[in-house]
């Protein structure tokens, strides 16, 4: 949970699948300290709404049409480079965790991943990356 003075942590979501935005999304209001600033349904509006909101987190889908999140990961990262690019999907961390932070994601998560514990990953990552900028 953030405090009062705490700006909320800005997030974009990307996935094809609407029910999976909306879960996402009220996941993530219930968990307190989140505003979604936008939501992408494939991979060109993932690059759109990150160039748009220069959010704090995006969640990226990678199964996505029209170009799919390991396609649009460098556009992502090279549009918004602020941005922690969280992947979120089904495909098996092993193999497509690697390929994904290789091309620009800040981590990999899978789905399914209990939304308490997503939201805490989530405010993790900025607090680290927050940290990260204070110490330099």
């Amino acid at each position: 949970m953030s405090s009062p003075d705490q700006a909320p942590i800005r997030v974009v979501l990307a996935d094809d699948t609407r029910d999976i935005r909306l879960l996402l999304s009220l996941a993530l209001e219930l968990a307190g300290g989140f505003v979604v600033v936008g939501e992408a349904a494939d991979g060109n509006e993932a690059i759109d709404q990150a160039t748009v909101h220069q959010p704090d987190v995006l969640l990226l889908d990678l199964a996505m049409p029209v170009l799919d999140g390991l396609q649009a990961l460098p556009r992502i990262r090279e549009q918004a480079p602020e941005s922690l690019i969280v992947v979120l999907s089904g495909f098996g961390a092993e193999a497509m965790g690697e390929e994904a932070v290789r091309l620009g994601a800040t981590t990999y998560v899978q789905k399914g991943v209990n939304p308490t514990e997503l939201a805490e990953q989530l405010r993790a990552l900025v607090r680290d990356r927050t940290a990260a900028r204070g110490a330099s």
